[in-house]
């Protein structure tokens, strides 16, 4: 008689090798790269000012011209990486982004810019659902909040890196020397995933494909309950046909899901504003390039160890009473922020808790996002909520522009990016109580 084996239920009473530690290491090396790519123009942006004969007012587009093609790319790549496969969508990703940042070490005119940046975006939008699905369904269920959360902890771990890397070799070596690091890297982490990196488990038994390579992989998490002829099955999902995000919107999910979106467009605008705005805004009041990069590297070091903690948060306490009181300290540490300009040192305080709170927020909506929907279109839902989150990042930037120049001083900046902290904490209140959502995830 074959014997029938659960990858789930085998995955859940196994401990955590370091096999499956090992592939949440290279989710999070796509994640570091993301972070890293996101936030350079914000370093950047004044020596291109300069060398391109830009004015400042003009980035307001630029920053949201690769945050567009992020938008776009999560909101395509993830459905398609529950049609065809997480892996392939990590290594698709990691050459489109490695390509543009070359291109635009290079670029030498406004719409080359706007073209490499959008282009760039694409790649770092795709690899977020992709690498956020494949890291939680190799976690076991009950770690699933805490794997999700580390992955994604590596985004500002790769704006930290940035941060502290464009401090030393923009003076040095200029500014383009930055997107060279920005393709070299990629190019070798595409390297190592495709050697090194599994297929889902979940989706190769959802699609009937490739089922030996599966066998291999569950062997190495669980060697003692696969046998050579085991016949591999998933906890029962119903398949679904059709496009896939329609589905996040039957079986009751519809309220769970736009309100899941408006969170995320909340957060999402905020964090990458102050990245984005923060070293030029500083620089109208007297701060050095250095010491606005100082500034965003710590907002960055509070927003990786918050993402890294949330986690823990979400799986001790729950969702709901983990992230509202985020959003809202959040918010708080905005507002603070932009009453702190007198010292460096008030800054660096103000940045650090920002970064905490609105870092754990965001790590924690996306681990929620895992929690709320089914292997099936998993990809798809963490792809939506972070295309809405990376919409918001869209019109984050292009707000705060209008605001630079309307001659808006720091503190009307940062005042009015603590609004939405409190918007979002709200329809995150609300979701706690939307039909089925509760069911999902502790309260």
């Amino acid at each position: 008689m074959v014997a029938v084996v659960n990858v789930n239920e085998t995955i859940d009473r196994h401990p955590i090798t370091a096999y499956q530690a090992g592939i949440l290491m290279l989710c999070m090396l796509v994640a570091l790269v993301d972070g890293y790519d996101t936030q350079a123009v914000g370093y950047t942006a004044p020596g291109m000012a300069r060398d391109l004969h830009l004015p400042m007012k003009v980035f307001g587009p630029v920053f949201s011209a690769g945050l567009l093609g992020a938008a776009l790319g999560a909101l395509s790549f993830g459905p398609l990486a529950d049609r065809f496969g997480r892996k392939r969508f990590m290594v698709t990703a990691t050459i489109i982004v490695a390509v543009f940042s070359f291109l635009t070490a290079r670029v030498s005119s406004l719409a080359e810019l706007l073209t490499y940046r959008f282009a760039a975006g694409l790649g770092l939008g795709g690899a977020v659902p992709a690498f956020l699905a494949l890291g939680g369904e190799f976690a076991p269920v009950s770690k699933r909040g805490v794997f999700v959360a580390l992955a994604f902890a590596a985004w500002p771990f790769g704006g930290l890196i940035g941060a502290l890397t464009s401090s030393y070799v923009i003076p040095h070596l200029g500014w383009r020397f930055v997107f060279y690091i920005g393709c070299a890297v990629p190019l070798i982490i595409t390297l190592i995933l495709a050697v090194w990196l599994p297929e889902s488990l979940r989706f190769l038994i959802a699609r009937n494909v490739r089922l030996d390579e599966a066998r291999r992989t569950l062997a190495r998490i669980a060697p003692d309950a696969v046998a050579p002829d085991a016949r591999l099955v998933a906890s029962p999902e119903r398949a679904r046909d059709g496009v896939p995000v329609k589905h996040l919107f039957t079986e009751g999910r519809a309220a769970t899901t736009v309100l899941l979106w408006v969170a995320f467009f909340m957060v999402f605008m905020v964090l990458v504003t102050v990245t984005a705005w923060t070293p030029t805004v500083l620089r109208s009041v007297g701060f050095s390039i250095s010491a606005g990069a100082l500034i965003i590297a710590l907002n960055n070091a509070g927003s990786v160890c918050a993402s890294a903690l949330s986690g823990f948060l979400v799986d001790r306490f729950g969702p709901y009473k983990t992230l509202v009181p985020a959003f809202v300290l959040g918010g708080i540490s905005l507002a603070a922020f932009g009453q702190a300009t007198s010292t460096v040192a008030m800054l660096a305080v103000a940045s650090t808790l920002a970064g905490f709170f609105l870092g754990g927020t965001g790590t924690g909506l996306v681990a929620l996002a895992a929690a709320l929907y089914p292997t099936t279109i998993r990809a798809t839902g963490i792809g939506w909520g972070m295309g809405m989150g990376r919409l918001g990042q869209v019109f984050g930037p292009l707000g705060t522009g209008v605001l630079v120049g309307w001659g808006v001083g720091v503190a009307g900046v940062f005042y009015s990016a603590a609004v939405p902290c409190f918007i979002g904490a709200l329809f995150v209140l609300l979701l706690r109580y939307a039909p089925g959502a509760a069911s999902k995830v502790r309260t």
